[in-house]
This record gives structure tokens, C-alpha cells and sequence, in this order.
């Protein structure tokens, strides 16, 4: 009777995960789990991507991210999702519970739209940087301007989380061969 029990659960559990994916991938049935080293948190917690499947046919890929700015700072946590394709390309990103900017103010529309450009251009900026502090003024708070063109505005420290998540997933997959 346990044994049954924890089926249903783990059944409903992976039902649920798949419904979620089925909001991008339609045509979704099956999902499996493969391991992916994350080397961006502090605690890697991050180890988990998701193969979406239609039968046996491969669909694209999901990472859901539970962060932390790296500011180590009173920000919000970063909690998303990142999708990709079957040819291993970013498509999309969703959270559920929103993501912030300063002062915890919630992303907009139009805030979305301008980090999934910021993913899909991945701006070299980034690269140059070694800590999130390195984008904004520290007396004012403000982002410097070399970087504004690169970021969500007033979210300077969640579009470089982002976006390297996005870089390491990608350099992931790039490799890996299902």
C-alpha cells in the first residue's frame, strides 16, 4: 500500500511538471531528467535538466533556476525557467513567480521581452564581468552606463543571472547528445 502511495505521488508530481512544459511544447508526453553540473551558485542546487519528449521523438529541453542574484544583497530570489528547442536553441523563458528588479518592483511585459533579447543577443558585456557589483554604482545603486543597454532596466544583477544560466545551459547542451 506505501509503495503504491509513493507512485501516486511521484506520478502526480511528474504529471504536474509535465503540464507545465506542455505550455510550450504542446504535443508533450514524457519528460526524463539528466544531470547538469551547475557551477554558478554558491550551494549548486541547479542540476536538473528536463528532456521533453512527444513518444520518442525529442521536443527541447526546460531548466527551472532557483537563485540568488549574487549580490548577496535583500534581493529576491531569481526563480525561472529556460526552454529551448530540439536543435539545442534558447526559445523562452517563464517564472511563475515573477522575477523583480530594485526595490522588489515586478517585471512588466515589456521587461520580459527586453531579457529574452538580452538572452537570445548575449551581450559581450557580460563576459567582462567577475562579480554583479561591477555593474552599478555603489553609492547610488544606479547601473553604469556601459551596461544599460545590456540589462532590464533597474535589473541589472537578475539580467547577468540570467543570461548566465542561459550561457551554461547552452554550452550544456551544445555537447550532450541524448
Amino acid at each position: 500500500m506505501k509503495a503504491l502511495l509513493v507512485f501516486l505521488i511521484s506520478f502526480n508530481l511528474w504529471s504536474d511538471d509535465l503540464k507545465k512544459f506542455q505550455k510550450i511544447f504542446q504535443s508533450a508526453n514524457k519528460i526524463e531528467k539528466i544531470e547538469i553540473p551547475d557551477p554558478i551558485s554558491e550551494k549548486p542546487t541547479n542540476t536538473e535538466l528536463i528532456l521533453i519528449k512527444e513518444n520518442k521523438k525529442n521536443l527541447g529541453y526546460a531548466r527551472e533556476i532557483k537563485t540568488d542574484t549574487g549580490c548577496n544583497s535583500g534581493c529576491l530570489p531569481v526563480i525561472f525557467t529556460l526552454y529551448y528547442d530540439s536543435k539545442k536553441n534558447f526559445i523562452d523563458l517563464t517564472s511563475k513567480p515573477g522575477l523583480t528588479k530594485k526595490n522588489h518592483a515586478r517585471f512588466t511585459s515589456q521587461d520580459y521581452l527586453t531579457l529574452k533579447g538580452i538572452l537570445f543577443r548575449n551581450p559581450e558585456n557580460f563576459s567582462k564581468i567577475t562579480h554583479p557589483y561591477e555593474m552599478v554604482d555603489m553609492v547610488s545603486g544606479a547601473t553604469k552606463k556601459e551596461y544599460v543597454p545590456d540589462v532590464v532596466e533597474k535589473a541589472a544583477y537578475t539580467s547577468l543571472r540570467v543570461n548566465t544560466y542561459n550561457q551554461q545551459t547552452l554550452k550544456f547542451l551544445s555537447s550532450f547528445k541524448p
